[in-house]
């Protein structure tokens, strides 16, 4: 993992992905340092950086960022770079799913402890961005602040019509709860009618490096 505690993100880079037939996880975590330590870690402007794993054996590759431009730079230098390379031939390329998202909220420092990611991306089948960040700021203020377990929870733009919900909690099962809790509190339930439940997907994600 790489947190820079002086550096306020203002984008996110999101792949899911499973590794090859003949990758193990101890392989893949291995490389995945290598790849920090290597290449990451001499990229300026990134704010955070980890691998998370979900129930059905995918990964993600999560990166936050002061800047577009940063995300843009990692993107060009990652084909020249012996580590990188090193980590891309470990993914099935079959099952890559790239999501940049410009965050909807004033850019932040990253918080100390989490152990898990909510990431949620879904169209709005009325209303627009406005209304999605009043109601967002409602269940933040009047719902998520109840709960020691939200350590950060912030909107994402990822093209004209779709977003991303992105929560970061203190431990997976706690954040499974909360999210669960959507449905039947006040103060959630608008933002349940503005979404498209057939343009909607959702998964937890453990920090596994």
């Amino acid at each position: 993992m790489i947190k820079v505690p002086h550096l306020k993100a203002s984008v996110m880079e999101f792949t899911c992905f499973r590794i090859t037939e003949n990758t193990t996880e101890e392989a893949l975590l291995k490389t995945i340092s290598d790849f920090e330590n290597d290449f990451l870690a001499h990229q300026k402007g990134i704010v955070f950086h980890c691998l998370a794993k979900n129930d059905k054996g995918e990964y993600a590759n999560i990166l936050l960022a002061e800047y577009t431009a940063v995300l843009t730079a990692i993107e060009k230098d990652i084909v020249s770079n012996p580590d990188a390379l090193s980590f891309l031939k470990l993914i099935d390329k079959t099952t890559v799913d790239i999501h940049y998202l410009d965050i909807e909220k004033e850019a932040f420092f990253m918080p100390e402890h989490f152990s898990c990611i909510e990431f949620g991306i879904f169209a709005l089948k009325k209303g627009n961005l406005q209304e999605l960040l009043m109601v967002s700021d409602t269940i933040e203020r009047n719902y998520l602040s109840r709960f020691p377990n939200t350590q950060l929870h912030f909107i994402g733009s990822l093209s004209e019509d779709l977003y991303a919900e992105v929560t970061f909690g203190t431990t997976l099962e706690a954040t499974q709860q909360i999210c669960s809790g959507y449905l039947s509190d006040s103060n959630c339930m608008p933002l349940m009618e503005l979404i498209d439940e057939t343009r909607m997907t959702l998964d937890f994600w453990s920090v596994v490096s």
